[in-house]
Parts: C-alpha cells; structure tokens; sequence
C-alpha cells in the first residue's frame, strides 16, 4: 500500500520517527503493528526471521536497519525474493513499509523505483524536538518535495531502545512450519528498583543521560503476551489514557 523511507545520520532520529508514526498510527487510527525491534508501550507482532513475513496483513510494518541485514543475512536468492515479496505484499496485503537507511543508495534499486515517499530527519541541539521533511518517490530532488512535520520526543523516547542491536534469521531454507509472530506488550525493559524509574535505552543501569540515578539494581520486566489482537490493542489503549490524565498530556500536541 505505501512504502516510505526514514533517511538520516547515525543519531538523527531515524528509529524516533519510526517509533512516533507507529504510535500515531497505533493509537489514532487503530492499525495493527509489526516491527523487526522491540516495542515499548504499545501492542505489536514481533517479527524476527524471514518467513514470518507471511503472516503479515493489513498493518503499519517497522523495518530498522533492514537493507544492512539483508546485505549481511540472506543469500542473494533470498535477497531477490525478499525484496519482490515486500513489493507484492505491500499493495495486495494493505500493508505500509516504514524503513530507515542512513544512506539512500543502500536500499534495494527495486524498491527505491516504486517506493511512495522518502523522508529525512533532522533534530535540535537538545534532540527534544524534531523535523521531518517528507518527499514524493524514492528519490530526492527538484519538484519532489511534499511537507515538513514536526514532532517532540516525550512520547516516542518511551517506545523502543536505542542500544537494541536489531537482527534477521534467515528461515528461508528451513522445513517444517515457522512459528507466527509473537502479539506482545512490554511496558519496559526493566525498572530501577532504587528510583523506579522505567528503563527503556540501557537494560543494564538506570542511566543518568535518560534521567536516572545511576544504578545498576534492575529488575527486568517481562513482556505480556496476547492471543488476539483486540485484547492487546484495548490493553495499550487504557494505558494511554491513564498516562496522558496523570501527566496532563494533551495527545493531539505529541503529533504532527
């Protein structure tokens, strides 16, 4: 259905863009979520091996550092059939491909000729607040450009790890059946049991750069997990709610 494109330097905001689409996406416009990194906060299928891509339908797919791990991960037979099942699966499937590359040339010239748009990202001194400028096609340059949005980091710092080293398993040649993508929530990676603080980016210190107090004494949380899709979805959903009440959060202004 869409294919766009997250481009930007090491640092910029790329997986934060990523993370905030998923949210408005998520939230107010009920889309289901899949994603090739852990999630924070919000319901989502993890997929984490090729075949598991068949069992994507009509949702919002998260793909951080895809084109790197297939480059590095999948036979070239695999690579081609990878990149033409994103191609049909994309439009028959209503699925929207959201992707990040931190060089536009990395990404497949197959994908890059039909994809829908192309964004790149870039953020203040303090990286409170980003920019995203938007463009028609895969391809940058005169009469292309679409808009720009904006968009704070309250909310999507809380949604993923920033030191989440993202993998692929190449299952293309394995017998059997694959296991389908697991529905989970996990509200944190782990909490600080001296401040309580909710650690997302170091799984290992509550980390004083993302307001914690320094210590080490983390208890891991673990994820929930969901048989359906509505259960999950009514689950993120009351916290939110309760979330934007005790912070006196107007939704509508984490948004573009």
């Amino acid at each position: 259905m869409v294919l766009f494109c997250i481009i930007g330097e090491m640092g910029s905001g790329k997986t934060l863009t990523a993370a905030q689409l998923a949210f408005k996406n998520w939230y107010f416009r009920k889309q289901k979520l899949y994603s090739n990194f852990h999630l924070y906060k919000m319901p989502y299928y993890f997929v984490d091996r090729v075949r598991q891509f068949d069992y994507m339908h009509e949702g919002y797919v998260l793909l951080d550092e895809i084109w790197r791990l297939i480059d590095s991960r999948l036979s070239r037979t695999t690579s081609n059939k990878f990149v033409g099942d994103i191609l049909a699966r994309s439009r028959k499937r209503q699925l929207v491909y959201v992707y990040t590359a931190q060089v536009i040339d990395t990404i497949d010239k197959r994908i890059r000729k039909v994809q829908d748009f192309t964004s790149l990202v870039s953020t203040n001194r303090k990286e409170t607040a980003y920019r995203v400028n938007v463009f028609r096609t895969g391809y940058i340059k005169n009469g292309t450009y679409l808009k720009t949005f904006y968009f704070t980091s309250e909310i999507p710092k809380q949604l993923y790890s920033t030191q989440e080293e993202v993998d692929m398993i190449d299952d293309s040649k394995d017998e059997g059946g694959c296991p389908e993508p697991k529905l989970m929530w996990q509200l944190a990676a782990g909490k600080c049991l001296n401040c309580g603080t909710l650690i997302t980016a170091n799984p290992n210190r509550c980390d004083p750069e993302y307001g914690g107090c320094g210590s080490r004494n983390i208890e891991p949380i673990q994820p929930i997990f969901f048989d359906t899709w509505e259960e999950a979805d009514l689950y993120g959903q009351k916290y939110w709610e309760k979330w934007f009440e005790e912070n006196n959060f107007i939704s509508s202004k984490s948004l573009s």
